[in-house]
């Protein structure tokens, strides 16, 4: 019963880590001239877009992503190998999330003084990922040993 619950588990968790990187993980609503519409700024992990641009200097969190997921899910097969996988995906969450939080503040103390009604924020796409290292910890817990 363990194994099949941990199985799950590592799957839900591969699937949520890889879902997310579709996600917004940061949006950013600006208006760069007053009178003009807000223009969104959206990073996922595969490209990062202003308005109806794509920015093709932008990172691609997306990768570290997919191969934590990879390794989570060959850890279906072994513990040791689970817990690495999920410990990747932990550093590449919690790397990914200082990233978006220095953006978001900087953002949010005033430093583009252009919108007053200037919002930033996460978006989904990081918290199912936090919630997908979430999943792949609860998996190594019940896995059984080697």
């Amino acid at each position: 019963m363990k194994k099949v619950l941990s199985v799950v588990l590592l799957v839900l968790a591969a699937g949520a880590a890889v879902g997310a990187t579709f996600l917004p993980f940061s949006e950013l609503l600006i208006r760069l001239a007053p009178g003009q519409p807000q223009t969104a700024y959206v990073t996922t992990g595969w490209s990062t877009r202003f308005g109806g641009t794509k920015d093709e200097h932008g990172p691609l969190f997306a990768i570290p992503i997919v191969v934590a997921a990879a390794a989570v899910l060959v850890g279906v097969r072994w513990r040791k190998v689970a817990f690495a996988g999920a410990a990747a995906l932990a550093g590449v969450a919690g790397m990914l999330f200082v990233y978006l939080l220095n953006a978001i503040s900087f953002h949010k103390t005033g430093n583009i003084a252009i919108d007053p009604g200037l919002e930033a924020g996460f978006g989904n796409g990081i918290w199912v990922l936090i919630g997908a290292v979430v999943l792949a910890f609860g998996a190594v817990v019940v896995h059984p040993d080697d």
